[in-house]
């Protein structure tokens, strides 16, 4: 006999339908993260409606492609990227946030008023039904009827708020997953910028220090090139003067006979 119930228990739970989401439609196709809290640079949409965005929106697209592209040249400290990228994640997270509170108030204030409406009705049913006489069996049936209808509603009610909250909670866990992933591949290329950046400052330092060290070595070779030129030209004026001595000197002797033409 107990196993006969065990089974029966089984069976049920096996054959109940998978229910959807109410607050979300089971056909609804959406992404993991919505692109508006994706960490891209948005510039095709940027260029598309540039003058339609706000300055505020404009600086945060400007701002996300600027830190994106600090790390394609070594200019700034690595603590510097870390921390635009912690505060462009951050803005995105704050985004994430104030849009969730913005639609749970949206929520509440219709499931507020749709809860009025019922409970409106219901009373002036009740009130309308009270100022007519009616059997027994009827008044019992009509007041069966009420509750039947008001526990239909509270429990439609619920499932629907649970159903957001559901919703919103995986919504919640998708983007905290996806921040989680953009910071381990940020992190890996930080790593390799670091790499760079720890290596370009060396360089600096080395260059600074052979500067530092030998501060005359560039004027020493500057002026070695017009010492041996002036040399060079004393030189040749000395030679160029004894030629002419020479020649001086020849034609200051007397000339033979063939010389003199004779």
């Amino acid at each position: 006999m107990l196993y006969f119930f065990i089974l029966v228990a089984i069976l049920g739970c096996a054959s109940r339908p998978e229910t959807d989401n109410t607050y979300r439609k089971g056909s609804e196709d959406r992404p993991l993260v919505d692109a508006k809290y994706s960490l891209t640079k948005d510039r095709k949409d940027m260029e598309e409606a540039r003058s339609q965005v706000t300055e505020e929106r404009k600086k945060e697209n400007d701002e996300l492609a600027f830190i994106l592209g600090l790390m394609t040249e070594v200019k700034k400290a690595p603590t510097d990227i870390r921390q635009g990228f912690d505060q462009i994640l951050r803005k995105k997270r704050d985004l994430f946030s104030k849009d969730i509170n913005k639609e749970r108030e949206e929520f509440t204030k219709t499931e507020r008023k749709n809860r009025e409406k019922f409970l409106a009705e219901q009373t002036n049913e009740r009130k309308k039904f009270a100022s007519e006489k009616h059997p027994r069996d009827e008044r019992t049936e009509f007041f069966k009827d009420i509750d039947a209808k008001r526990a239909e509603f509270f429990s439609v009610s619920r499932d629907k708020r649970s159903d957001f909250e559901a919703d919103v909670t995986e919504r919640r866990k998708n983007f905290e997953d996806y921040a989680r992933e953009k910071t381990s591949e940020f992190s890996q290329e930080h790593r390799a910028y670091a790499k760079r950046y720890e290596e370009w400052r060396k360089s600096r330092e080395e260059e600074k220090k052979k500067k530092k060290e030998s501060p005359n070595a560039d004027s020493a070779a500057t002026t070695a090139v017009p010492v041996n030129a002036q040399t060079g030209a004393k030189d040749a004026q000395n030679d160029l003067d004894e030629i002419d001595r020479v020649l001086q000197q020849a034609k200051a002797r007397k000339g033979t006979a063939l010389e003199s033409g004779e």
